[in-house]
């Protein structure tokens, strides 16, 4: 299994991982509803700090960049692989909007900038770590964010993950309570403004996946959407807003 720094750090080095991020994870109708909610959040987040000073930090191929572009003021773009800031700029080359953000090559812990953005976020990086190193990471965001700036990442509920996710996964997924993840923030000099559910009745999102999915891509979303939205229940993941204080 895939861990710590150095371990998620080098498994993203690689052109043939960052060509395929998307299609393998995204593309799915269960991918795609997760990547929908999660853009939907964010752009909301982003639209009500107008002219906001954005980071992304682990942009990847730029899945939720594309989504974002026309309401953050200035984009700035950071990843410590060069394969996925490659696919990125070449992802957002085909849009004609490469020229809008600045990419940098550096490292999550050690960020190259001063106090400066009104918002960051990120997502698929921070839930791969333990908590010592989740600490470090909320601390350098913290750094790097002006006073009541906002920090939104995704988190897995500790509550739904053992019991639906297999073993056998590639990475390391840390999972967490509700009150422990207001904690850990808390003790970062953040608190926690919302928490928006994603994947709700995962369950049965994952049935849906597996036997209708094949037969009607098309059908099975509409289901999960249905699901997702009225099925009530805990949802595997979170999207936090989190301020920083």
């Amino acid at each position: 299994m895939i861990s710590g720094a150095d371990g998620i750090r080098e498994a993203y080095q690689d052109a043939g991982v960052a060509s395929r991020y998307v299609d393998e994870r995204f593309r799915t109708p269960l991918g795609a509803l997760l990547h929908d909610r999660q853009s939907h959040v964010l752009r909301t987040a982003i639209a009500a700090q107008a002219g906001a000073d954005v980071l992304e930090i682990a942009p990847g191929p730029a899945r939720l960049t594309t989504g974002v572009l026309d309401v953050a003021g200035q984009l700035t773009l950071v990843d410590a692989s060069a394969e996925m800031l490659g696919e990125a700029r070449r992802r957002l080359s085909l849009i004609n909007v490469d020229k809008r953000c600045t990419m940098v090559r550096g490292d999550a812990f050690c960020l190259p900038f001063p106090s400066r953005f009104d918002l960051v976020y990120s997502f698929r990086l921070i839930r791969h770590f333990g908590a010592e190193d989740r600490l470090r990471l909320y601390r350098e965001i913290a750094r790097v964010l002006k006073p009541g700036g906002r920090l939104v990442f995704d988190a897995i509920n500790e509550r739904v993950y053992g019991s639906t996710i297999a073993d056998g996964r590639d990475h390391y997924d840390a999972s967490v309570d509700r009150e422990a993840l207001r904690a850990e923030l808390a003790s970062a000099g953040f608190e926690v403004e919302s928490l928006a559910g994603a994947q709700h009745r995962y369950a049965m999102l994952h049935r849906l996946q597996v036997l209708v999915a094949p037969r009607s891509a098309k059908l099975a979303r509409a289901a999960m959407n249905v699901v997702d939205r009225f099925g009530g229940g805990e949802p595997l993941e979170w999207i936090v807003i989190c301020r920083r204080v």
